[in-house]
């Protein structure tokens, strides 16, 4: 009976000692190795650059092969392959895009798609900055900058060039 009272009392020390609201608890690692923030931010990233896409491609449908949207179509392709990249190359499967061409916006000129799709550019590049404040493993950072940057310097300016 002794036995099982101290075997109790270790069992609470240690659980109090591994709970979340230790200032020293680890951050949770789910089994593919990256912390669960990591994950979460590779998900997310990814949803946007497929909604990109998505919405990219429906004004191309709706009111033709303009630029920039063709142009920037195959870049977030490019951006939403490289998240993708990341997924695979740790063994897990990149989510799906769960995007449709009925889930997005459909606009009636391309001035107004381009000034929504400029303001989609800003929101991704705020959305990047968000994830590049986290502790990322070095290809993951890579990435992330490398899609931010070409959202920052390269579409933005398309984008408002045109909603003009």
């Amino acid at each position: 009976m002794r036995y099982l009272a101290i075997v109790a009392i270790l069992l609470a020390a240690l659980a109090v000692a591994c709970g979340s609201d230790s200032p020293t608890a680890p951050t949770p690692v789910p089994p593919s190795g990256l912390p669960a923030a990591v994950r979460i931010a590779m998900e997310q990233a990814l949803s946007d650059e497929y909604r990109a896409e998505t919405t990219y491609q429906g004004v191309i449908n709706d009111l033709g092969a303009y630029p920039p949207f063709v142009n920037v179509l195959q870049a977030e392709q490019r951006h939403s392959s490289s998240i993708a990249g990341l997924f695979t190359n740790r063994g897990l499967t990149p989510p799906a895009n769960g995007w449709t061409l009925a889930l997005v916006p459909h606009y009636a000129t391309i001035p107004a798609a381009c000034t929504a799709a400029a303001a989609a550019e800003r929101a991704n590049i705020a959305l990047y900055d968000g994830f590049l404040g986290l502790d990322l493993p070095a290809d993951v950072r890579q990435v992330f900058e490398n899609n931010r940057a070409a959202s920052l310097f390269n579409h933005l300016p398309a984008f408002e060039r045109c909603a003009r």
